[in-house]
């Protein structure tokens, strides 16, 4: 599966949940899926966001 069928996959399941996948958040998962950012990064950019929301 492609990263972005992954990524549409995982937004409809969100969704299903009444949850919804902001860009922001798409966008920390991509930079980390493409070795964009180490897991560290993508921790604390992930505990930003949710601080925010």
């Amino acid at each position: 599966m492609d990263v972005n069928k992954a990524m549409e996959y995982a937004k409809a399941s969100q969704a299903m949940e009444g949850l919804k996948v902001s860009e922001k958040q798409q966008q920390l998962i991509l930079d980390r899926i493409n070795k964009k950012i180490t897991e560290e990064e993508f921790k604390e950019g992930a505990k930003k966001l949710a601080d925010e929301g």
